[in-house]
């Protein structure tokens, strides 16, 4: 039926984001606990959703774990 609407879905927590790496994936930048050179940029890091589309806050995720990547970059490299 056209007018029915379909189910959509955003995974979201996958890699969630915190300090404390006995509960989190990543920190507070969105880099792996475990792996500090890996940065997550996603949905995935969101520990729940809110009542909308999560694409505005992903995108900023994004772009603040990318600007500390780049203020950062020669730390990380040595």
């Amino acid at each position: 039926d056209v007018g029915t609407m379909g189910v959509t879905t955003h995974a979201y927590g996958g890699t969630r984001m915190g300090d404390n790496q006995q509960t989190n994936v990543v920190d507070r930048w969105g880099f792996s606990h475990e792996a500090p050179n890996l940065g997550m940029v996603g949905a995935s890091v969101m520990g729940t959703s809110g009542s909308r589309n999560p694409t505005l806050t992903v995108q900023a995720l994004a772009w603040r774990t990318a600007q500390h990547l780049a203020e950062t970059w020669k730390d990380r490299t040595g």
